[in-house]
């Protein structure tokens, strides 16, 4: 048997609410080119019997396939994914997002073309069950086409957002460069622009493919202290990467997250006063705002402005 050329991998835990809509939006476009792979992450509600009731027919003909895993995270549950795919390259989607149309088409299409490690587009907002086709996540903002890594770098960097759901790599891509195996937050931010400094071919296409769910009960909008902790980690690894453009358009952007989380609950660490030393240290200042969004940029431009008037907004609320 030919390898098959794409394999869409989802983690799933408990996600019975939003699973089947996630699933039927992929497997109604799936080619004999393409297998979903849905991995349940020892998830305790009925997603897996609904899901197996639901689609046997596409389990039955080898276009879907559903693995079981004692409870590991999104990170592990996507390495499994990976590692059982028959795909060249890989696409992976959360489980309470969906696909738009014409998702695999474009995606195929793509992979005929120049042949590239790394394919990149944008995404939907959904918000209240609703499409909001204003509000598109830009992972980037360079017309289509295919590019050396270090031709469209910053410009991916500046936008900051490192959604899995927006990447479909190279299969080999992911096995060398692992999510993490622990039980982490931002398991993708801790994996994904560290792909990205590598010398890859990506072909960039500007249309949103997918939809990405504003849920209320997720990581993103549920914040811990140990969210502070984890981002804060992130930055000091960063910082020991080799001086560059993008390295420290990241830096200032984790910044700024360290900054949000400090305020938002009211920690003590880490220091806010040393995050500004950090983001003043920082040289190449002309470049880096050709780049930064402008939230990023008045950080970068004002930092003990900014974490003041954070702070005030934070504590009045």
């Amino acid at each position: 048997m030919s390898q098959l050329l794409l394999s869409i991998v989802i983690p799933n835990y408990n996600g019975s609410i939003y699973l089947t809509s996630c699933i039927q939006s992929v497997l109604s476009q799936v080619t004999s080119e393409c297998e979903v792979i849905l991995v349940d992450d020892g998830s305790t509600d009925n997603s897996v019997d609904l899901v197996r009731r639901r689609f046997f027919e596409a389990i039955d003909c080898g276009a879907f396939k559903v693995i079981s895993i004692k409870n590991s995270g999104p990170g592990e549950a996507r390495n499994v994914g990976v590692r059982e795919a028959c795909g060249r390259y890989v696409a992976f989607l959360d489980s309470d997002d969906f696909v738009l149309p014409n998702f695999i088409e474009k995606i195929l299409d793509a992979l005929g073309g120049s042949s590239p490690d790394i394919i990149q587009f944008n995404a939907l907002r959904v918000h209240e069950g609703r499409l909001a086709g204003n509000q598109i996540i830009y992972c980037h903002s360079v017309r289509d086409g295919t590019y050396n890594m270090d031709e469209v770098r910053a410009d991916i960097f500046g936008a900051g957002k490192w959604f899995p759901s927006c990447r479909v790599f190279e299969r080999e891509i992911i096995l060398s460069n692992p999510f993490p195996v622990e039980r982490v937050f931002y398991e993708d931010m801790m994996t994904l622009p560290f792909i990205f400094f590598q010398p890859f071919r990506i072909c960039l296409i500007q249309d949103a493919l997918t939809a990405y769910r504003d849920n209320p009960a997720g990581t993103t909008r549920n914040h811990k202290a140990v969210h502070a902790n984890t981002m804060f980690a992130l930055l000091q690894r960063v910082s020991t990467l080799p001086p560059s453009t993008a390295r420290d358009l990241l830096r200032i952007q984790l910044a700024r997250s360290v900054v949000y989380f400090v305020n938002e609950l009211k920690l003590s660490e880490p220091s806010l006063d040393d995050i500004i030393k950090l983001v003043r240290s920082i040289d190449d200042r002309s470049i880096l705002t050709l780049y930064l969004k402008r939230a990023d940029r008045f950080f970068f431009e004002f930092p003990k402005l900014y974490v003041a008037l954070d702070r005030a907004r934070k504590w009045i609320l």
